[in-house]
């Protein structure tokens, strides 16, 4: 399966059995089809292991494991989503892990979801076809943020990325709204 057809694979992690069933009736009719629902990290690994290509979206932990330990056992075409409170958003600093903060409704999972796989896609297309000058902007914009609202070089980026997603507008373009150019 390609991660660009419609239909995808999804492992739910969550340790308490109604925040799984709250995301899965989320997902219901939405074309991602979820194949199984994980309460610990030993038994999330043991789908992980029958699986090629999948999403997987938890919490920050687990029973046994946390967000890092099952990030550190993913194969090529495993990819995962971290769908926590707020305030753990900055615990997470692997940028390979995209992250979207609570409270969320449907609308907004399906489309942060398609968004990250389009995300997965393009990321190296993306960065290679950015003009010098984008570049620039953009590292301007985070400099901003990073100034102004005392943000790590890593929020400024995850503020910029989840606005450009909220708004459907390109990354570069949403850095230019930030500085008002």
């Amino acid at each position: 399966m390609e991660w660009g057809e419609r239909v995808e694979q999804i492992i739910l992690a969550f340790s308490k059995d109604e925040t799984a069933v709250r995301f899965k009736r989320m997902l219901d009719g939405s074309g991602f089809e979820v194949r199984g629902v994980a309460h610990s990290a030993a038994e999330l690994l043991r789908m992980l292991s029958r699986m090629e290509e999948v999403l997987i979206i938890m919490g920050y932990k687990l029973k046994d494991g946390t967000l890092n330990d099952v990030y550190d056992a993913l194969r090529p075409g495993q990819k995962l989503m971290s769908i926590v409170k707020a305030e753990r958003q900055d615990m997470i600093e692997n940028e390979e892990i995209f992250v979207l903060p609570l409270p969320v409704g449907r609308e907004h999972l399906i489309s942060a979801i398609e968004v990250f796989l389009g995300v997965i896609q393009k990321t190296a297309d993306r960065k290679t076809n950015r003009s010098e000058a984008d570049e620039k902007i953009i590292d301007r914009a985070k400099l901003y943020l990073m100034e102004k609202y005392r943000m790590t070089e890593k929020q400024a980026h995850r503020f910029i990325q989840k606005r450009s997603m909220d708004t459907g507008s390109r990354f570069v373009d949403t850095a230019r709204q930030i500085l008002h150019i």
